[in-house]
């Protein structure tokens, strides 16, 4: 039997410093992991995640110091404008709707790019999720702004995974954390065709479901006909809002994992790549 073609769509951070053979290693290396521990045999695959580091652009909120010190502030970024500010805000109080009205403190983070707002909410989510979390999630947040409000930058990271799958043929996609809302749009626009299992990881699509660019709002999100779509989330990774998808529409499968208990390395891929749920999931995929 023939090698199981698989895609990878990555993440934000992976793809600052990753190629798409180091990536497609490291990937690859988990699912054997994976695979070769399955009680029903290991599968053959073939993993290919193309990086997107060329055509994303390198903000610098990607050198973030997270904690310390400077408890989070950023090293030579850009001014926030009023639009970006607001899909910030939006974000964090999506993640912790309940901090919203708990934001008294006036504290700033250094005299740096991020406006009093975002300083508060940030406090007021960090004393809900945890001190420090918002610092990630910040990182995480801009980002998803660049692909969803920069149609040349999104289209250009699509193109990018859209050629791997046109090169390799894969039926089967895995897609992590920002990777997940660049495949959504990529499947909501029909730039997927021959993908008929879709894995998402650490998905933020829960809270980006409503949000302009991605999806309409007050619909539910779109499974395409002759996709089988299936969600990995941990119980305490916060950017999926420690949820998954199953609510925004009927055609995905949730399951829920356990990646340990601390942030960021419960939104890790490799511990989502381990998993015996995705295992079982390409098993059943190879031998079709």
């Amino acid at each position: 039997m023939s090698a199981l073609q698989i895609v990878g769509v990555h993440g934000i951070k992976q793809g600052s410093a990753g190629t798409t053979r180091s990536l497609s290693e490291r990937w690859q290396e988990s699912l054997d992991e994976a695979l070769d521990a399955a009680p029903e045999g290991a599968a053959r695959v073939v993993m290919t995640v193309p990086s997107y580091q060329a055509v994303f652009p390198r903000t610098p909120t990607r050198f973030m110091r997270l904690g310390g010190p400077d408890g989070g502030v950023l090293s030579g970024d850009t001014p926030i404008g009023k639009e970006e500010e607001a899909f910030i805000l939006a974000a964090l109080a999506a993640y912790a709707p309940s901090a919203v009205e708990d934001e008294a403190s006036t504290a700033t983070l250094g005299e740096r790019t991020l406006t009093p707002r975002i300083v508060r909410r940030m406090q007021a989510v960090d004393r809900k999720l945890g001190k420090g979390v918002t610092g990630h999630l910040l990182w995480f947040v801009r980002e998803a702004h660049a692909y969803l409000r920069k149609e040349e930058t999104a289209a250009a990271v699509r193109a990018t995974v859209a050629k791997a799958l046109a090169e390799t043929g894969a039926p089967f996609v895995i897609a992590h954390s920002l990777g997940s809302v660049v495949f959504y749009d990529m499947l909501r626009r029909g730039e997927a065709p021959g993908v008929t299992t879709l894995v998402t990881c650490g998905s933020p699509l829960g809270w980006l479901a409503d949000r302009r660019g991605i999806h309409s709002e007050g619909e539910p999100l779109t499974v395409p006909a002759g996709v089988e779509w299936t969600n990995l989330h941990a119980t305490k990774d916060v950017v999926t809002g420690c949820a998954g998808l199953s609510r925004f529409a009927a055609g995905i499968t949730d399951v829920e994992v356990y990646n340990g208990s601390g942030f960021p390395s419960s939104h890790d891929v490799h511990r989502y790549l381990d998993k015996p749920a995705l295992a079982e999931l390409i098993i059943k995929a190879h031998t079709a």
